[in-house]
C-alpha cells in the first residue's frame, strides 16, 4: 500500500502510544516497537509451545493405563487423582479388592469401575 498524502493519528500496538502514521497497515510507531512485538510474540509462541509438551507428556501415562486391565497402586492413583496413600486407605477399608504377586499389591480395573458404580 502505498503512502497517503494526508497522515493521519494512530496509536502503537506495542507501546500505546499516539504516532502519526502515513499508511493505514502501520501498526507499530518505530521499528524498534516492531522488533520488539516481534520478539515478544516469538517468545509467547515458545512458550505456548512447552506448555502442550508438558501436556502431552502428562497425559501419555493416564492413556496407557487407562487401557490396562491390572493396575498397581501407583497406578490407580494417577488414574484416580489421589495419593497413594488414599488407594492404601481405600484396601484397607475394603472399598477396593486387591491381591498380592509376591511383593506387588494389584488392583483389577473392574475393582474400579464397581467402585464407581455403587457411589
Amino acid at each position: 500500500m502505498t503512502a497517503s498524502k494526508h497522515p493521519f493519528p494512530k496509536i502503537c500496538v506495542f507501546c500505546q502510544e499516539v504516532f502519526v502514521a502515513r499508511k493505514s497497515t502501520t501498526l507499530y510507531c518505530s521499528t524498534a516497537c516492531a522488533s520488539r512485538a516481534y520478539k515478544e510474540n516469538k517468545r509467547q509462541a515458545k512458550v505456548l509451545e512447552n506448555k502442550e509438551q508438558i501436556k502431552s507428556k502428562l497425559i501419555a501415562p493416564v492413556i496407557q493405563i487407562q487401557a490396562r486391565e491390572v493396575l498397581s497402586v501407583n497406578e490407580v492413583s494417577l488414574l484416580l487423582g489421589v495419593s497413594r496413600w488414599t488407594v492404601q486407605r481405600m484396601l484397607k477399608a475394603n472399598k477396593i479388592q486387591s491381591f498380592t504377586i509376591g511383593a506387588r499389591r494389584l488392583i483389577l480395573r473392574e475393582e474400579l469401575d464397581n467402585l464407581f458404580k455403587s457411589k
